[in-house]
């Protein structure tokens, strides 16, 4: 609370002072003249303190009001794991009952999935906030076990809460991002194993007959460079696409995006700077540096990511 009673003392004296130095004064000043100077007085210091006491309320009401108002409201996520910052995620699904049945575990084939995707397990929502808007990401354990853990790890771990760029969006395909603007947190997972594919492999399942590409748009993997090579690095489909997943191990899909909002900021995500981003080993060696923001200043940045809510 702010104490204004010392300023409002003050004030009161010196508007006293001046209210009875602008009266007229004589010598010979009769008793009447006397009490009507004091009347007067007096009906101005309590003009005074009704008026600016009422003033400084309201004043200091409108301040506690506006920080209310800045609060997060209780109970607004179902969960908040991840780093040290307190958000209110800005995702409109706070939980797995604002989606779909068909969101939460899809079951059926309606035009997005060559084939129904791994049923049952864990399942978790997680929201990632981007400079573009938000993400909702829905990661499957059936999918891709070690895949889904190693994510939800960093989630958990506050790792995007550095800072994490979308360093390398190519227009119409695929957007790579992982390496840390901290350059000290690149180093702080190892590789893990393979997991098995889901999508059916080879050329010739790159398009069904309906039209569908394997690799949907909003799928989420790993970038990889051989066998059992993942760690940070992920990479997110622009586009559905037909070669992704078809041959290298890494890049079986552990979850994908849900929700109209997601796939709004998909489209907004720079590609401007395609395969000529900022190589990977610099991320390495300086992180995120102020000379690597000079040279690629029109990036977009992953800020956060939350596990919001689990459901088996």
């Amino acid at each position: 609370p702010i104490d204004t009673s010392l300023d409002t003392d003050i004030f009161a004296l010196i508007y006293t002072m001046v209210v009875v130095t602008a009266l007229p004064h004589q010598k010979n000043a009769s008793k009447k003249e006397e009490i009507f100077i004091a009347v007067c007085v007096t009906l101005s210091m309590f003009w005074y303190l009704f008026f600016f006491s009422s003033q400084q309320q309201s004043i200091i009401d409108l301040q506690v009001n506006q920080k209310t108002a800045n609060q997060p409201l209780p109970n607004s996520i179902v969960s908040n794991e991840g780093g040290g910052k307190d958000i209110d995620a800005s995702c409109k699904y706070k939980s797995f009952a604002d989606l779909s049945e068909q969101e939460r575990m899809p079951s059926v084939l309606d035009g997005r999935h060559m084939v129904i995707p791994p049923q049952g397990g864990k399942v978790s929502l997680v929201c990632c906030e981007t400079t573009t808007g938000p993400l909702s990401i829905v990661a499957h354990e059936k999918w891709a076990p070690l895949g889904t853990e190693r994510f939800l790890d960093m989630v958990k771990s506050g790792f995007f809460d550095s800072g994490v760029p979308f360093m390398r969006c190519i227009k119409g395909w695929i957007c790579q991002f992982g390496l840390n603007a901290d350059k000290d947190k690149n180093d702080a997972y190892d590789t893990i194993r393979d997991d098995p594919p889901w999508l059916p492999q080879g050329d010739k399942f790159r398009q069904n007959e309906e039209g569908v590409k394997r690799f949907a748009q909003g799928y989420l993997a790993y970038a990889g460079a051989g066998k059992d090579s993942r760690d940070i690095q992920l990479i997110m489909a622009l586009k559905a696409d037909g070669p992704l997943a078809g041959e290298e191990p890494w890049e079986v899909p552990w979850g994908e995006l849900v929700g109209e909002e997601s796939y709004e900021t998909l489209g907004k995500i720079n590609t401007e700077y395609g395969e000529d981003g900022p190589p990977q080993g610099r991320f390495y060696e300086e992180g995120m540096s102020k000379e690597m923001r000079a040279e690629w200043p029109n990036l977009d940045y992953i800020n956060s990511c939350r596990l919001l809510d689990e459901m088996n």
